[in-house]
């Protein structure tokens, strides 16, 4: 696999109203293209300040973030980020949600359609077309923003604790819909959670955050066959490292 995401160095400190706040600090590490890595960790310890950063979306103080070969100066159009709060406009049905970055980008209507349709039927959104944000289950809102993501056809998907607000059944459904994507795509994920079970249940990779500052503490390979279970010997051991390293229970939030 070849090397296409590196951050070197990276650090980031936010003013403060008496001092300033380092968020993060020294952060070094690659993935290749098609790595599932999570980041997991405690709140506040930058995790997701490093995706918005991967993103384009926030600028690192120190540091460089290099993906495929080139030093990211703004926001990267090799990535697509989907946050927790889905952030679909209620005004507009599934449909023109999914098609929304595709006429930002000037894509033509028959091309959007085709596209939107193709996803949408990917996320398990097939007949939903056109129903509104508000017509919908909090899961299905959030597939749709997957979708919507999914149209720009990314190399990298950043995904921001993106299941964190639902139910568990909903949320276990999800998972999988995402990995059966990431399969068929191959696409670069950066998925940020709380959870080490939902980390070991997605991620080839690890990286664990220690409290703010927040620095890579740990790297951890999951080198378990899928599809995983919670109930695996493989599974249980590396989860009790995992508590081992974030001091915590399975949910670190």
């Amino acid at each position: 696999m070849s090397k296409f995401l590196e951050c070197i160095g990276v650090g980031k400190i936010y003013p403060g109203k008496t001092e300033p706040v380092e968020a993060l600090r020294g952060i070094d590490f690659t993935c290749d293209a098609g790595d599932f890595v999570c980041l997991l960790g405690r709140s506040g310890c930058g995790k997701s300040t490093l995706l918005q950063m991967v993103a384009g979306l926030e600028k690192p103080t120190s540091g460089q973030i290099v993906i495929a070969n080139r030093e990211l100066d703004g926001p990267s159009p090799e990535a697509a980020i989907v946050f927790q709060d889905h952030g679909l406009f209620p005004w507009m049905t599934v449909q023109k949600n999914v098609e929304f970055n595709m006429k930002a980008r000037g894509v033509l209507a028959a091309e959007r359609r085709a596209t939107a349709t193709q996803f949408i039927e990917m996320t398990s959104l097939t007949g939903f077309a056109d129903r509104y944000p508000h017509e919908l289950s909090g899961g299905m809102r959030q597939r749709v923003g997957i979708a919507r993501a999914l149209t720009t056809r990314p190399k990298a998907l950043l995904m921001d604790e993106p299941f964190g607000a639902l139910d568990a059944q909903t949320r276990g459904k999800l998972q999988d819909e995402v990995l059966q994507i990431w399969e068929k795509q191959r696409t670069t994920v950066l998925f940020v959670t709380h959870s080490i079970d939902e980390a070991l249940l997605l991620a080839d990779r690890i990286l664990v955050f220690s409290p703010r500052p927040g620095r890579i503490a740990a790297d951890i390979k999951v080198d378990l066959p899928r599809p995983r279970t919670s109930q695996s010997p493989g599974f249980v051991a590396l989860a009790r490292e995992l508590r081992g390293l974030v001091g915590a229970d399975r949910e670190i939030d």
